[in-house]
């Protein structure tokens, strides 16, 4: 368990990210694990004068997460990560690459999940 963390449900994300905001805590990041069950722990740190609060809460992968880009616009980036490494659907997102920020077209879906199909070949070196 991460220290000065909340767990909450994923109903009270935006109130509770907005009531950090009006405290005047700045957005650092957000995090993402797959925990091998078919849900996902989403952590979302903030920061105010050096001291962490982080909001923890557990999503199946079929669940809609509002987006938090509407509070802070610089989450657009990690809400992009989670939905094109990890296959979550964030909706709304301020300013959403579509599955094209890290993965090309060709590129296996959802690397980051448990038991994604990903093959490493080493490329021979050229002389």
């Amino acid at each position: 368990m991460l220290k000065n963390s909340k767990d909450i449900t994923i109903d009270e994300l935006i109130s509770c990210v907005s009531n950090l905001k009006y405290r005047g805590f700045r957005f650092v990041t957000a995090s993402c694990a797959d925990n091998r069950d078919g849900t996902f722990s989403l952590y979302y740190h903030f920061d105010k004068q050096l001291e962490l609060e982080n909001i923890a809460l557990t999503v199946s992968r079929d669940t809609a997460i509002p987006c938090i880009t509407t509070l802070y616009l610089c989450a657009f980036l990690v809400e992009n990560e989670m939905k094109e490494l990890f296959g979550l659907t964030i909706e709304n997102i301020a300013i959403d690459y579509e599955g094209r920020m890290f993965l090309t077209e060709d590129a296996p879906r959802e690397p980051m999940t448990y038991g994604a199909n990903i093959l490493i070949e080493r490329k021979e070196e050229e002389s």
